[in-house]
């Protein structure tokens, strides 16, 4: 196995994602989870390669690390102005374990996006990320029919419970939760993960013979849109429909019949295995549209209680990660919630990252010519579409996991587009030789 930037990074999904988040070292607090720990040694990996020469930044991957930079920037003056108001303790602990982990954003953007310059190894570390993401599918398949809970009975030595999972029913339903801290995070990881699932299911250089080839390939997509009804929850919905209204559009026309009738079989699947799961979501949509449900009456009555703290602070807001829903209220959105923390220059920098990230599976699409390579830009393209409309149902990037999947995925979109460039301006480049020699031979 090769010790590259993509192996380093397998390892630190392979925890992200597999080890309970609700998890961590006993010692170390908030900051103590595994793939937190590991992630620091990462980064330290990573400038050592840079101080020694053996790791240099592709320029062609570099707008996904200027777009950090701008979020950085963002959360630092935040940081700062933490000082300028009388603040208690627990918000002070909790902005510097927020600029901590944003250092560790930053290293994941940077080692994803600059170390990783071969197809071959992005391919294998998306590979592995959807391995990942159907393990952690299947596990809230398994919660869901047996109501047996892994963050309750799975306990590590030396790890202690650090967060109190949020998992719990909704209609007579158990809604999954797997190895996340709760059903809304569960339900965005997997639809984030399954544009991938499915660009993998679609390549042509992975179809082979047999029922084993058939199953390697569609049984990832299959348990993660099986899972996403099972969180019971319209975040989990509107990351599935965003994503098929994304991608079955760019499919071929063979590959886009077999996606509907999939789909209706699988509708009808669910309403016969699990009676009334259906309808429950259902009822979660039309009391939604309706204004008669609980959660989205709680959601309006969010604006009129954080409006006084904007105004107070809304250019870099109150500092990041200070909102403690202990000491005021929750939010259940992501951009209201950056609003009060890191203001109206936070919440543009979030944006920022979300279109980059979208501009970068668009632009790499472009320049591939291997139609494989450009369904990978529109499943990258996919995922960011989907953060940037989730993130108005719940607090995205609050939630351990989650956000760490988002910014490994930013930084494997920055090494999509540099590789796309690259190889783009060498084909440029043989052609103009090519074309050269062959007026030196016609002279």
């Amino acid at each position: 196995m090769r010790w590259d930037a993509a192996a380093i990074l397998t390892g630190y999904a392979a925890l992200i994602m597999l080890m309970p988040a609700t998890q961590t070292v006993a010692s170390l607090g908030a900051l103590g989870a595994p793939a937190t720990v590991y992630s620091v040694l990462a980064m330290l990996w990573f400038l050592a390669g840079r101080m020694t020469g053996h790791l240099r930044l592709d320029p062609a991957s570099g707008s996904v690390r200027k777009a950090m930079c701008v979020l950085m920037v963002a959360i630092t003056c935040s940081y700062v102005g933490v000082s300028g108001r009388v603040a208690g303790g627990p918000e002070i602990q909790a902005a510097d374990r927020a600029l901590i982990v944003s250092l560790i954003w930053c290293g994941l953007v940077a080692t994803a996006s600059g170390g990783i310059t071969e197809r071959d190894r992005l391919d294998a570390l998306l590979r592995r990320l959807v391995i990942f993401g159907t393990i952690v599918a299947a596990f809230g398949i398994l919660e869901f029919f047996s109501g047996f809970r892994i963050t309750e009975h799975f306990v590590i030595p030396g790890l202690q419970t650090n967060i109190m999972p949020g998992a719990g029913d909704r209609g007579g339903h158990l809604r999954a939760q797997a190895t996340t801290t709760q059903p809304l995070e569960f339900g965005a990881v997997i639809a984030v993960h399954l544009p991938f699932a499915l660009q993998q299911a679609g390549d042509p250089a992975r179809r082979g013979p047999g029922l084993r080839n058939m199953l390697r390939r569609n049984l990832p997509v299959a348990i993660m849109i099986i899972s996403l009804p099972m969180t019971v929850s319209r975040t989990a919905i509107i990351g599935l429909v965003l994503t098929m209204a994304i991608l079955v559009p760019s499919w071929p026309r063979e590959r886009r019949r077999p996606a509907y009738i999939m789909a209706l079989f699988g509708a009808a699947g669910i309403r016969v295995l699990v009676p009334g799961l259906m309808g429950t979501i259902l009822v979660l949509f039309s009391s939604a549209s309706g204004n008669s449900d609980n959660s989205t009456q709680a959601r309006t009555k969010d604006y009129a209680g954080v409006a006084p703290f904007i105004k107070a602070r809304p250019w870099f807001g109150r500092g990041p990660a200070t909102f403690i829903p202990s000491l005021y209220r929750y939010t259940d959105n992501y951009y209201l919630l950056a609003l009060v923390e890191i203001g109206l220059v936070g919440v543009a920098a979030v944006l920022v990252l979300y279109f980059t990230g979208m501009r970068a599976g668009r632009l790499g699409r472009r320049l591939s010519v291997d139609e494989a390579q450009r369904d990978l830009g529109q499943s990258f393209t996919a995922a960011f579409a989907v953060m940037l409309v989730i993130s108005a149902t719940f607090d995205t990037l609050s939630f351990p996991m989650l956000s760490g999947l988002f910014f490994l995925l930013l930084g494997c979109s920055g090494a999509y587009l540099g590789i796309a460039r690259t190889e783009a301006a060498k084909a440029a480049e043989a052609a103009a030789t090519g074309s050269a020699g062959r007026v030196g031979g016609a002279a």
